[in-house]
């Protein structure tokens, strides 16, 4: 009884990507973080390439094959007009790369 509810990101995640409603949703813009050494750097997906997701990652198709990344890697889901879906505070000393 009483399992943990699904996460935020895992539920916006799956409507963006299977609910009819939202079918212009693909050019949305997953942000997430990468750490390289010490450096943090921000990285950013489409939401098109989104593969598979599990109750705690989702799986992403990029140029250097399939990545998974956890959750709370995730600083922020960008509507493919600009407007912020769902973001995670404090990213101000990252790194952007990747721009989609």
């Amino acid at each position: 009884m009483g399992g943990k509810s699904p996460s935020k990101i895992r539920v916006l995640l799956n409507r963006l990507l299977w609910d009819p409603q939202y079918s212009g949703s693909k050019d949305h813009i997953i942000e997430y973080v990468h750490r390289v050494g010490r450096d943090t750097i921000v990285k950013k997906v489409k939401i098109r390439d989104v593969k598979e997701i599990g109750s705690w990652y989702f799986v992403v198709n990029t140029s250097s094959g399939m990545k998974l990344i956890p959750f709370h890697r995730v600083t922020r889901i960008i509507a493919s007009d600009g407007r912020v879906l769902w973001g995670k505070t404090d990213t101000s000393n990252s790194k952007f790369e990747g721009a989609v």
